[in-house]
């Protein structure tokens, strides 16, 4: 537990208030200036807004671009920010008898794709030498019976591949309350007294055995840490979209990565994945609270790892992000649709953190993490605000006289070329880190691991054109998140797209028609009106907002991608090098999980060992019975095509509902019912063989 004033709190309370000061000054300086500019022409409200939102917008890419200055300086140094009291620095080797359980909460996912990605993490752990400290753990919440009898195979498949029976643990929660924390949150009251430390998975996650004997090692030897953090890198995607969010991550993330681990230190943050946490306070002081009022503002909190994090600081642990552990690996959404969709749950998560500013006892880092979150989908309104004031006090200060044509304000024609200087300040600070990340790449040599420095480079610009055209429909969808969240439209938290998936031409226009259609009709307004000097300061804007849709589209597709890879484009590290895990992973998907002829569910039904595997998976649930027995008739009678989704998972819940169906289907001799289970008559009278279905 955190004793009375670390040594490594005096550094961050220091460094804090530089980073504070970074982030102030230079936002209230440049809003004087502005304020000089505007007194004299626009009105005296007009003035305060376009200030008040000026001043709020360039002190959050402040913090960004101060971030991204500071780690690009630690980065320099090539060593760690090795500061007294860092987990790094006091690493000890593991007691014999200290238990570790790796936890991979699931919800309808690609069970090939998770059982391959946890058997490499399994043996990497057993390359290690470090197997014996760990256990797994597939905690699933899946509602589709379907993709439910295939983890259980997948399992059974996994546990026989690798020896892991005892080892690799299956459970499914009938009921899936508050979604992934309350399936960690089971899993605590269950099985955590057994485990002094767990590791929090992704279901697309993978993580080297010798990170995670690392991380075990640091938790040893600072028994005060009740998180470590790592720093997953993105993976594995195909589609042109997902290959672009990988380079930027692993070309910028370094840096703010850096800078991130500079100021927050022991107050550090918790992602919700490829993170080690100690069990029992975990347990103890991490219950998520219920806000008052209803969602989505109120009730359950749809985003927890932030919180998580601030509860375990204000319980006196430290909670560190450790940057420099390699071989921790997620995937992105492989569109724009697809991220756009994940923005939609956490801009209401985020601002539900709002909520819990003024709670009591929370450290002051966690509280600016809040706000962070809650900015990164607030500023798309507030820039949109910010344009349409910039506009206004255009068109304002032209009716008075005081430029010669609306917009001239922007540093051309008659007026005032002091705000160009604005211009060029915001853009350097939200470009800067760019330029930094690249410059640091060149000076670490570390461009072959991108394909070469020209591939680098032009990487980099394709990239930036990308990001630019992309900005303007993220502002727009997410001021449309922050206003639907705000008019009391709530989100459950679904299933992720985590497969190449291609978004259609129509699929397109359904989502981002609207969006082009804006971009173009506004185009059509402001060009006569403005001219085409002028206009070229609103291109960006207008003009990826009219290619929204052919940008959702073709940046899809992952013959793209695999074009720009085979050319040397937004190449990766992994990809260059491939790691021992992702070779693993490639090879393992193919036989991760035994063939499936037809329905899983007649299978789990027919097939006698199918069906001792999920019966014994399962318990008697004699408040069931009453309701199965009636479907188990209806079966039988109908066939299995007739039972809902819900019928099925009724039955599939209940041991005795399938070993009694089981039987009575093996002692049917009508034939069309035989052929509804896909049965047929053997070569002999007495015998039953399963026929393809």
């Amino acid at each position: 537990m955190r004793t009375a004033g670390p040594l490594w709190q005096r550094f961050s309370q220091s460094r804090r208030r530089w980073l504070t000061a970074l982030i102030v000054l230079p936002a209230a300086i440049l809003g004087l200036v502005l304020h000089h500019f505007l007194v004299n022409d626009l009105p005296v409200s007009l003035e305060v807004l376009t200030l008040t939102v000026f001043v709020l917008l360039f002190a959050w890419i402040s913090a960004g671009f101060w971030t991204a200055v500071v780690g690009f300086l630690v980065l320099l140094r090539a060593r760690g920010d090795t500061v007294p009291g860092a987990p790094e620095a006091r690493r000890q080797a593991p007691r014999a008898g200290v238990r570790v359980a790796v936890l991979m909460p699931i919800y309808n996912e690609d069970v090939a794709r998770v059982a391959a990605g946890l058997r490499a993490t399994y043996r990497s752990l057993e390359r290690a030498g470090a197997l014996q400290h760990f256990e797994f753990f597939l905690l699933s919440d899946t509602r589709d019976p379907a993709i439910w009898l295939r983890e259980e195979l997948a399992w059974s498949n996994l546990c026989q591949q690798l020896d892991g029976f005892g080892r690799i643990h299956y459970r499914r929660r009938p009921v899936n309350n508050k979604a992934k924390s309350g399936n960690v949150a089971d899993f605590c009251r269950r099985w955590g007294k057994g485990f002094e430390y767990m590791v929090v998975l992704d279901a697309d996650s993978i993580m080297s055995g010798e990170t995670l004997y690392r991380m075990l090692e640091m938790m040893e030897g600072n028994p005060q840490v009740g998180i470590l953090q790592t720093n997953p890198v993105a993976v594995n995607r195909e589609t042109l979209y997902a290959r672009l969010q990988q380079f930027a991550q692993q070309l910028y993330g370094p840096l703010f990565s850096a800078g991130l681990r500079f100021w927050q230190l022991g107050d550090g943050h918790y992602i919700g994945h490829n993170a080690m946490l100690r069990t029992a306070p975990f347990t103890e002081f991490c219950a998520l609270p219920v806000l008052p009022g209803k969602a989505p503002l109120g009730g359950a909190l749809l985003s927890h790892d932030f919180v998580e994090a601030a509860l375990m600081a204000r319980a006196g642990w430290e909670v560190w992000f450790v940057p420099d552990l390699g071989g921790s690996y997620e995937e992105v959404p492989p569109t724009l649709l697809d991220d756009l969709k994940r923005d939609r749950r956490w801009a209401q998560g985020n601002l539900q953190h709002l909520r819990l500013l003024a709670g009591d006892g929370l450290q002051s880092a966690h509280r600016f993490l809040f706000i962070n979150g809650a900015m990164s989908f607030l500023a798309a309104p507030l820039w949109g605000l910010f344009l349409g004031l910039g506009a206004l006090a255009s068109w304002q200060m032209w009716r008075q006289g005081s430029l010669a044509d609306p917009l001239a304000w922007a540093g051309q024609g008659d007026g005032d070329p002091l705000p160009l200087w604005l211009i060029g300040i915001t853009v350097l600070f939200l470009l800067g880190p760019k330029l930094l990340a690249v410059l640091w790449i060149g000076l670490r040599g570390g461009a072959r691991q991108f394909g070469g420095l020209p591939r680098l480079f032009l990487s980099t610009i394709l990239e930036s054109v990308f990001s630019i055209l992309l900005a303007p429909v993220r502002m727009v969808f997410h001021s449309l998140f922050v206003i639907q969240t705000l008019r009391g439209r709530s989100v459950q938290w679904g299933a992720q797209v985590r497969e190449d998936a291609e978004t259609t031409w129509s699929v397109a226009w359904q989502n981002f028609g609207w969006c082009s259609a804006a971009g173009v009709g506004s185009a059509a307004v402001i060009y006569p009106f403005v001219g085409g000097w002028h206009f070229l300061w609103l291109l960006p804007v207008v003009g990826g907002l009219a290619l929204a849709v052919p940008l959702a589209a073709l940046t899809s597709r992952p013959s793209w991608g695999r074009w720009a890879r085979a050319h040397g484009l937004f190449l990766i590290p992994e990809e260059v090098r491939r790691p021992q895990e992702l070779l693993d992973l490639d090879a393992g998907v193919a036989d991760a999980l035994p063939s499936i002829r037809g329905d899983a569910f007649v299978e789990a039904v027919v097939d006698p060992s199918f069906n001792a595997l999920h019966s014994a998976l399962q318990r008697d649930r004699s408040g069931l019975w009453g309701r199965c027995a009636g479907l188990v008739h209806k079966a039988l009678a109908e066939g299995p095509e007739c039972l809902s989704r819900r019928e099925r998972n009724l039955i599939l819940s209940d041991r005795q509902s399938m070993l009694t169906l089981h039987r009575a289907v093996w002692s049917l001799e009508d034939p069309r019912q035989l052929a509804a289970w896909g049965l047929g008559r053997g070569p002999a009278d007495d015998t039953w063989v399963p026929s393809e279905h």
